[in-house]
């Protein structure tokens, strides 16, 4: 009988080469696992990462009557205010907030910055309230002149001035800032501290 044996075959480069890489990723994944980790031998980091969060705790917003710029929109909030009932000139339309509420009116003008025209849209109003941040992203609508944006559209360079209204609860208290709709997480308008 032979022995019919298959014959050795040699394994190709890109194969080798395939493997090489696989190996070196995998030391490299290894070798970053315990970094990040304070292990009680680096406080320098933990005291650096500390600090870039206080600093954004601190950070500086606009405030009312100055222009925030985003993509689109030129975005100012002329008044900020707190209305248990909204008068909006037709006795139809007036409404009120309800018991146990209240309306923040946000009497705000947009202009597009944009070389084509964009759709505006209400935005955020956030209040930090015994610890908790609260998003307000729902706004009322409100069928009359001057209130809403009821998907409005702007050409470039035409501005657009309307009350925007939020319907939140009496018992809130905090500081209240607003991200116009469309805006980075990090570009709001200082409203002031509600009382």
């Amino acid at each position: 009988m032979e022995n019919l044996e298959k014959p050795k075959s040699k394994m190709g480069f890109g194969k080798k080469l395939l493997i090489g890489i696989a190996i070196l990723f995998g030391i490299a994944v290894i070798a970053n696992i315990g970094k990040g980790k304070n292990n009680g031998t680096d406080s320098s980091s933990s005291q650096a990462s500390t600090d870039v969060e206080k600093k954004e705790d601190k950070k500086t917003y606009i405030s009312i009557g100055q222009t925030l710029k985003t993509d689109y929109f030129e975005v100012t909030v002329n008044k900020a205010e707190l209305a248990a009932k909204l008068n909006t000139g037709n006795e139809f339309t007036d409404q009120n907030a309800g018991e146990g509420n209240q309306f923040l009116l946000l009497n705000t003008t947009f202009k597009n910055i944009d070389k084509e025209s964009r759709m505006l849209t209400d935005g955020i109003v956030y209040i930090t309230y015994n610890g908790k941040d609260y998003e307000f992203d729902k706004s009322e609508t409100i069928l009359a002149e001057g209130f809403g944006l009821m998907l409005d559209q702007l050409n470039p360079l035409i501005s657009k001035t309307t009350t925007l209204v939020y319907k939140i609860p009496k018992e809130i208290k905090g500081p209240a800032y607003y991200r116009p709709g469309r805006a980075d997480s990090e570009e709001k308008i200082y409203l002031g501290d509600f009382k």
